[in-house]
């Protein structure tokens, strides 16, 4: 539910702390009891800097009260003017992270962001193209339970010369689907995570009845595919397709529907060493 709060009665020391992530500055007024349910670092690939009077975007993230008194936590700021709110915290914090992830994305000039799931595989990355709640988190741990690293299950980060960065945000499984999973990664502190060539772009269409028959792309197909879920496109078209084009130099790409994300995770790994 949006709106109708009251911000008034949060316990504790009310906080500001200023990021920069990617070249996006911002800060985050919350509270000091509320710091433990966010993700540290905030943004991977990002760094808190030292307080600063410049006028920055700020995110909130409180708690608050209906008009009948109901506790609940407040998320407001960023890309969305409503305030959106729920009633767990850790709810609420997952709504933070991706309203401030969703920010810094459009708002980068240093690098490009694709929605897509990456994992590195000999070196390589596979990058799996695919807009919010498409099945690329359940593909991603999929694929890391046969061997892959993890790099993130919802943005690509292209730089100038064409390498990805990972962005290893902690995987988001429904529970419905956690389950079925041998194993699933989350970020590991202290892990460096060096920038990757692209190996292999994989567009894939979930399908329960799917026949996997993949068809080759042309590098021309595999720019369309990313184009197609670049965060901040309209706005840097030249600097995205300058980025994209560079990535894919040597790149192959295959299209399919697929089945279920165990199955088709096999089917992507014995594709690619078929390819060699």
């Amino acid at each position: 539910m949006t709106g109708g709060v009251d911000a008034d009665g949060e316990p504790g020391e009310k906080i500001r702390l200023v990021y920069s992530a990617y070249g996006v500055v911002f800060a985050l007024e919350t509270m000091a009891d509320l710091l433990p349910y966010l993700p540290s670092p905030l943004v991977p690939g990002g760094e808190e800097l030292p307080e600063s009077d410049a006028s920055v975007p700020a995110f909130r993230f409180f708690r608050a009260h209906t008009e009948t008194g109901e506790l609940i936590f407040s998320v407001a700021g960023g890309d969305a003017a409503d305030t959106e709110t729920a009633p767990d915290v850790i709810a609420a914090a997952q709504l933070l992270e991706s309203r401030i992830h969703r920010y810094v994305a459009a708002e980068s000039e240093q690098v490009v962001f694709v929605h897509a799931g990456v994992v590195a595989w000999r070196g390589k990355a596979l990058i799996v193209p695919g807009s919010s709640h498409s099945g690329k988190s359940t593909l991603i741990a999929a694929l890391t339970a046969l061997g892959a690293t993890y790099y993130s299950d919802e943005y690509a980060v292209f730089d100038f010369d064409g390498r990805v960065h990972a962005f290893p945000r902690q995987l988001r499984l429904r529970p419905d689907i956690s389950h079925r999973i041998a194993s699933h990664p989350s970020r590991t502190p202290g892990i460096a995570l060096v920038s990757l060539p692209v190996g292999w772009v994989f567009g894939l269409r979930y399908s329960p009845d799917a026949a996997w028959k993949p068809k080759r792309l042309t590098a021309g197909q595999m720019l369309l595919t990313l184009l197609g879920n670049t965060v901040a496109v309209r706005r840097q078209s030249e600097l995205t397709v300058s980025f994209l084009k560079r990535a894919l130099g040597s790149a192959t790409g295959l299209q399919s529907e697929r089945g279920e994300a165990a199955l088709a995770a096999e089917q992507i790994v014995r594709m690619i060493e078929e390819l060699g």
